[in-house]
């Protein structure tokens, strides 16, 4: 069925007049007239009724109206998801990220991304190291805790509480701990920035440096009874079978963000961002 038409059909509709409608359209008004009736022959059903103050819309024009609009959106629809395809065919947004935040976050944001744009290549590094390949023009966005985005552009998506971690049972009933109480215990101390400003290192009774780009391997030394550790919560998340997680007194928080560079992919990059902006992480 040809959209032009339908188009000019509503504009009938609009001004219940043909010739007001064919001066939108640059007809005569005889040449538009005849289009409409002939559009009426096609579809089988008598769209207008003339009269001397113009046209009218008869009980099957009114049942179609709203069909025909329907239409033209849907071409509206097919028409910018065409332009926007061609506009980001073979483009590509490169994410650095920690590896908690690729586990528990991005997953959603990219698979509703990729729905809506789907001619849009994303690549994923995982890293603790995430600044470094934003400012080197590896990774066009990183989410990460605010302390690696030195400056860069970049809009919050979250706060990630600490907490205390050690084996199953360990803290019994208790559901905080005190920081002074942690220095008499075994830590695993992962040198992360906020824990520096928190703890005294020098103080600890016993400590090991946990130096690794896998979360989940301290995790799993503090399941072997090796001493306690200090975790962002969304570490654990999914991941906290065989240990036992408390709050910390006084709270340590981070705070999690999107920091992004602009340039050659600023098109596409907007369209992304825009989009994470809608989540914010549970």
């Amino acid at each position: 069925m040809d959209t032009f038409k339908v188009k000019a059909i509503l504009a009938v509709a609009k001004y219940k007049n043909m010739s007001r409608a064919a001066e939108e359209f640059s007809y005569t008004p005889s040449a538009f007239s005849h289009m409409i009736s002939g559009f009426e022959e096609e579809l089988g059903v008598k769209l207008f009724e003339r009269n001397s103050r113009g046209v009218e819309l008869t009980d099957a024009g009114k049942s179609l109206m709203s069909e025909f609009e329907i239409m033209l959106a849907c071409e509206s629809k097919i028409q910018e998801k065409a332009r926007r395809m061609a506009v980001n065919k073979g483009q590509e947004i490169r994410i650095a990220t920690y590896s908690s935040l690729s586990r528990n976050f991005l997953p959603e944001i990219i698979k509703s991304f990729r729905k809506k744009y789907p001619e849009v290549i994303i690549s994923v590094k995982v890293s603790d190291h995430i600044s470094a390949l934003l400012d080197d023009g590896s990774a066009d966005v990183i989410f990460g805790s605010v302390t690696a985005f030195k400056g860069n552009d970049w809009f919050e998506i979250a706060e990630d509480e600490f907490l205390a971690v050690a084996p199953g049972g360990f803290f019994g009933e208790r559901e905080s701990i005190e920081r002074e109480e942690l220095y008499s215990m075994p830590q695993i101390y992962t040198d992360d920035e906020p824990l520096r400003n928190y703890f005294e290192v020098e103080r600890f009774s016993e400590l090991m440096y946990f130096r690794s780009e896998d979360d989940l391997s301290v995790i799993d030394m503090v399941k072997k009874g090796m001493g306690v550790t200090v975790l962002p919560s969304l570490v654990l998340k999914g991941n906290s079978d065989g240990v036992q997680a408390i709050r910390l007194i006084p709270a340590l928080k981070r705070t999690l963000g999107v920091a992004f560079k602009r340039g050659k992919r600023q098109d596409v990059l907007v369209l992304f961002l825009d989009h994470v902006k809608k989540y914010r992480m549970k």
